[in-house]
């Protein structure tokens, strides 16, 4: 079986069956291998955006929509968008 690279915050997979949708908020140590339907669901091309508070840690992920225009605030002060690997 080959390798995976590690998942990325941020990506979002698929269900080919009922298009139900799953995004990656968080990584662990293992490699994330979601199932729906029982099939594996697709990886998308897209990503979500992932915003953290530079204050208190929390975190929001933009899941509809464009992220144009926003400008998340937490601990009153903007909130911070988290880069990703490509």
């Amino acid at each position: 079986m080959p390798a995976h690279p590690r998942n990325t915050v941020g990506e979002v997979y698929r269900c080919p069956v009922c298009g139900a949708e799953v995004s990656v908020i968080s990584t662990g140590a293992g490699q994330l291998a979601p199932r729906c339907c029982n099939r594996p669901m697709d990886l998308l091309a897209r990503r979500h955006a992932l915003y953290f508070c530079p204050v208190c840690g929390a975190e929001i992920m933009a899941v509809r929509g464009g992220t144009r225009g926003l400008e998340p605030r937490c601990c009153n002060l903007p909130m911070v968008l988290r880069k990703t690997a490509a």
